[in-house]
């Protein structure tokens, strides 16, 4: 497939944006492990991912109100050096207050596996639809996912380095971590450097205004609701993070470090895989229909995971959950940037990420709560059960509202032909 039809800019924030997910998924797996390694307890753990989702709201907030007024090209910039700080902050450090203190500035920058990413996703959102047309926008997105898929794969293979640096380089365990946060910090610095090449036309042409006032917004309807719909999917979707999920196959199971981030990398590769399946769909049966009839089977093998009497099956469902999971993310972006206008979209896909960060900051602590005191499988069941409840009312709530592009091509079809 021909790829001509992407513009310069357009593969500048590919091309970060891939950077970034190789940063973030190579010490999201086994940042849990160096808590741990620390000695420090589940619910502390939990807590401290739970500070970084609440600084990743604040965060997020902000570029409601400024995203388009300071110009995303420029905040793109600053938060890929603050995140990349962050990383020599983790590696000086093992003090919890420390810990805490820059987690809460950069958490969901640097240690999430899934779910909201801070001020990021906003920005990156908004600026490559941009890059493409209306027509466009879903394939877009397919091929900036592929390439987050693959940094990934990269990244949680890379996650197990921690035991070849103590096997080569004689490096303490923790040591050997610490090296992995400054590999972390060079690769968000290189990200910062990809951002300064994009275009001013990346910014908003509404620069003139200091501040945006999201609740002036003509689309206000639209993005408050689907905000609060698609916050019941991020709540849901946190209670199986990576350093839980590589915490559960470790306990249940027995397996390492090593085998763990294979595994996780084989589900980055099924990921990408399915985004071209999305993609497809997305033209065939629409962008709503694609993104809630694909996460019906993610939802039913996330349930199933913990009842596999066996590693082997219970990695067979995880592959499982992991092709369907992602699917609905090239069309849930291409569906919420195409029914706002232009200037709404840093706010559709700002609020969105507020929403998402503030509803899920609790999560991980209560994940971590309801596995000592209910049962490992809790958090897997309760992901299940909120998935259902956001693909129900997301589905009754906006089946009749279509993006543009979707409305243009219906009325084409229903014109008759031109005669002979």
């Amino acid at each position: 497939m021909s790829l001509r039809w992407i513009s310069r800019d357009g593969w500048l924030i590919i091309t970060a944006r891939t950077i970034r997910t190789l940063a973030q998924a190579s010490i999201a797996v086994f940042f849990a492990f160096y808590l741990d390694e620390l000695g420090y307890r589940l619910t502390e753990i939990g807590l401290l991912i739970t500070v970084g989702s609440v600084g990743s709201a604040l965060l997020a907030a902000s570029v409601i109100f400024i995203g388009d007024t300071l110009g995303r090209r420029r905040l793109l910039i600053f938060f890929s050096l603050i995140a990349g700080v962050a990383g020599i902050g983790y590696a000086l450090t093992d003090r919890y207050l420390l810990l805490a203190v820059i987690t809460f500035f950069v958490g969901s920058m640097t240690i999430s596996g899934s779910g909201p990413r801070g001020p990021f996703n906003p920005l990156e959102t908004a600026a490559l639809a941009d890059t493409a047309s209306a027509e466009r926008r879903t394939d877009l997105y397919a091929v900036s996912g592929f390439g987050q898929k693959v940094a990934r794969f990269v990244g949680t293979l890379s996650a197990s380095l921690p035991l070849g640096l103590v096997a080569w380089l004689g490096l303490s365990v923790l040591d050997s971590y610490k090296v992995m946060f400054v590999v972390y910090t060079v690769l968000m610095l290189l990200s910062a450097v990809v951002y300064i090449g994009l275009s001013p036309a990346m910014d908003s042409r509404s620069t003139h205004r200091r501040f945006q006032n999201p609740l002036a917004l003509p689309s206000r309807r639209t993005i408050f609701s689907l905000a609060a719909i698609f916050s019941v999917d991020s709540f849901a979707t946190r209670f199986v993070f990576f350093s839980l999920v590589a915490l559960w196959f470790k306990t249940k199971f027995g397996l390492d470090l090593a085998e763990v981030s294979v595994m996780f990398a084989g589900g980055m590769v099924l990921n990408g895989a399915s985004l071209w399946v999305s993609a497809w769909l997305s033209h065939r049966i629409g962008m709503l229909n694609t993104i809630v009839f694909t996460h019906i089977p993610a939802v039913i093998f996330t349930i199933a995971i913990p009842f596999a009497p066996w590693a082997w099956l219970a990695i067979v469902f995880w592959y499982s959950r992991a092709f369907f999971s992602q699917m609905d993310n090239p069309p849930r972006q291409a569906y919420t940037m195409s029914i706002v206008n232009r200037e709404e979209r840093v706010a559709m896909a700002g609020i969105n990420n507020v929403a998402q960060a503030t509803v899920g900051a609790g999560v991980p602590t209560l994940a971590m709560w309801l596995w000592q005191a209910v049962s490992s499988s809790a958090p897997f069941i309760a992901a299940g059960l909120f998935k259902t409840v956001y693909l129900t009312a997301l589905y009754f709530a906006f089946r009749d509202v279509r993006p543009p592009q979707e409305q243009d091509a219906a009325e084409r079809e229903r014109e008759p032909a031109a005669p002979a």
